[in-house]
C-alpha cells in the first residue's frame, strides 16, 4: 500500500511539473507576442511620414456610426489615395468622399450622412491608426507606399464607445489623440469589455407622462368631453397609457434579443422632464446608448373618430440615410397590421418624414436672435439627443423655461427616431392601436434586428 501511494505522489507531481512547465511556457510566448506586436507597431509608427498632416475639421459618432470630415496637401503628386486604418500588420480601408482640389490639395468625409461613415461595431479587436495611405510606382513599376497621419484641428478630444450587447458580450473603443510621441495621431483601442452600470444599448422614450397624458380618445368612438378629457360613454384611452404599454413590450423584446434597454420611465405615476438628467431629451447621452426610439400616438383633432388620417409616421433626423427608416416602417406595418398614414405634410418617403422649423416659427422663437434654421428639426426628441450632428439649439438661453440640454453640443451620440403609430381620432385605428401593441413592439424590434444584420 506504501509503495502505491508513493507512485501516485510521484505521478501526480510529475503531472504538476508538466503544467506548471506548459503554463511557464505559455506565458513566456504570448509575452513574446505582445513584445513583437509592441515593437511592430513602434516600428511601423515610426515610419510614418511627417511632411505633412490631413487636418481633421469635424469628427461626430451617431449611433453606430463615426464620421469623419478633413482635409490635406501632399508633397507629391499620386496615383491611389486611401483612408485606412492601420497596426502596421493589418489594414482596414475605409470608405471616404475625396474631392481633389489644386496643387495637390484634397478634401475627404466619410459620408453625406449622419447615420453613415465608420460601422464602429465591426471593427476588431487590437490597436489601429487612422492613416491616409498613397501608393506610387516607377519606372520599373516598383510600388512605394507612404502613410501620413492625422491631427486634431477641432474643439473635441479623446471619445469613447461600447458596442452594442452581442452573445452576452461588448467591446470597449477607445478614440484617442496623440498616443504615439511628439507627432499628432488618431488611435482606435478596441478591447472587449463589460457594459458599466450605466452604460446602455437602447433607450425607450414613452412619450408624455402621469402629468401630461397626451391625447385621448374613447374605446367606442366617441369624442372625450372638451372641458374635461374623458369620455362619458366608453373607456377613456390615453396616450401617455398607450405610449407606455407599446414601451414595456418593446423594453421586453429588446431584452430577449439580448439588449441592455433603459426607460425614461416604467410607470404610470412617473413624470419625466425633458432636460433634467435621464430626461427625454438626456437619457439615451446619460446612459451612452446608441438608439433613442420615442413612441407616440396621433391625433388630427377630428371630432366622432372618423379622422381620415391614420397609420403610422416615423419622423427623422436631418442628413440621414433612410435605409433604417424604411426597414422600420417595412416591419411595423407588417407586425402590427397596420398602413402608413396618407399625410403628405412634412412626408419624404412612405411613412417617413421630416419636420423642420419654418421661418414664422423662428422669427417667433423665445430669444432673438434664433439659433434656428429651416435646416433645424422641429421635434426635440431627435433635434436634442443629436448634439451637433442633428443641430441641437438648447444651449441654455431658454432657462428657466428648460435647463440647458448638457449634450447639445456633443460629438457622441444616439441615433433617434419619433414614431407616430397611429391616429387615436381614427377609431378602425384606434382599435388595432388597443390590441395590437405587441405587434407594434415587435415590428419596431424586427426592424432594428434587420438593420443591424445588415450593418
Amino acid at each position: 500500500m506504501k509503495k502505491r501511494k508513493k507512485l501516485k505522489r510521484k505521478f501526480l507531481a510529475y503531472t504538476l511539473t508538466i503544467c506548471l512547465t506548459i503554463c511557464i511556457l505559455g506565458l513566456i510566448y504570448l509575452g513574446y507576442r505582445l513584445m513583437v506586436k509592441k515593437e511592430n507597431n513602434i516600428s511601423f509608427l515610426e515610419t510614418i511620414e511627417t511632411t505633412t498632416y490631413a487636418e481633421i475639421n469635424k469628427y461626430a459618432i451617431y449611433g453606430i456610426h463615426m464620421n469623419i470630415d478633413g482635409s490635406f496637401t501632399l508633397p507629391e503628386e499620386v496615383e491611389n489615395l486611401n483612408l485606412v486604418l492601420s497596426n502596421g500588420q493589418d489594414t482596414i480601408d475605409i470608405d471616404w468622399q475625396l474631392e481633389e482640389l489644386e496643387n495637390n490639395s484634397y478634401s475627404f468625409k466619410t459620408s453625406d450622412y449622419i447615420n453613415e461613415g465608420i460601422v464602429l461595431e465591426d471593427l476588431p479587436i487590437g490597436e489601429y491608426y487612422l492613416l491616409i495611405k498613397t501608393t506610387n510606382h516607377d519606372e520599373n513599376n516598383n510600388e512605394t507606399i507612404k502613410y501620413y497621419s492625422v491631427q486634431n484641428k477641432t474643439d473635441y478630444s479623446d471619445l469613447e464607445y461600447y458596442t452594442l450587447t452581442k452573445n452576452n458580450k461588448n467591446n470597449k473603443i477607445d478614440i484617442e489623440w496623440n498616443t504615439y510621441q511628439e507627432f499628432p495621431t488618431l488611435r482606435f483601442n478596441i478591447f472587449e469589455t463589460k457594459l458599466p452600470d450605466d452604460v446602455y444599448d437602447i433607450t425607450i422614450d414613452p412619450g408624455h407622462d402621469a402629468v401630461d397624458s397626451g391625447m385621448t380618445a374613447c374605446s367606442d368612438g366617441s369624442t372625450p368631453d372638451y372641458y374635461t378629457g374623458y369620455c362619458s360613454s366608453g373607456t377613456t384611452v390615453k396616450e401617455n397609457d398607450l405610449n407606455l404599454e407599446v414601451s414595456l413590450k418593446l423594453k421586453t423584446i429588446l431584452e430577449e434579443m439580448g439588449y441592455k434597454v433603459a426607460m425614461t420611465r416604467e410607470n404610470k405615476d412617473d413624470e419625466v422632464y425633458i432636460y433634467e438628467k435621464y430626461g427625454s431629451a438626456t437619457m439615451a447621452n446619460d446612459t451612452k446608448s446608441k438608439f433613442n426610439f420615442a413612441i407616440h400616438h396621433n391625433s388630427s383633432g377630428v371630432t366622432g373618430g372618423v379622422s381620415y388620417l391614420k397609420g403610422l409616421e416615423l419622423y427623422v433626423a436631418n442628413d440621414i440615410n433612410f435605409d433604417f427608416a424604411d426597414i422600420l416602417v417595412s416591419e411595423i406595418t407588417k407586425n402590427a397590421n397596420t398602413t402608413t398614414s396618407p399625410k403628405a405634410l412634412y412626408s419624404v418617403k412612405d411613412g417617413i418624414y421630416q419636420r423642420f422649423f419654418t421661418e414664422e416659427e423662428i422669427a417667433n422663437d423665445d430669444v432673438q436672435p434664433s439659433n434656428k434654421t429651416t435646416n433645424t428639426i422641429y421635434y426635440y426628441n431627435i433635434r436634442e439627443v443629436g448634439g451637433i450632428s442633428t443641430n441641437a439649439t438648447n444651449d441654455g438661453r431658454y432657462y428657466p423655461t428648460y435647463p440647458k440640454n448638457e449634450h447639445y453640443n456633443s460629438n457622441n451620440t444616439a441615433e433617434s427616431y419619433l414614431f407616430e403609430l397611429g391616429y387615436m381620432d381614427n377609431y378602425q385605428n384606434l382599435l388595432n392601436i388597443m390590441n395590437n401593441s405587441e405587434g407594434y413592439a415587435k415590428g419596431i424590434a424586427e426592424g432594428l434586428k434587420n438593420y443591424l444584420e445588415q450593418e
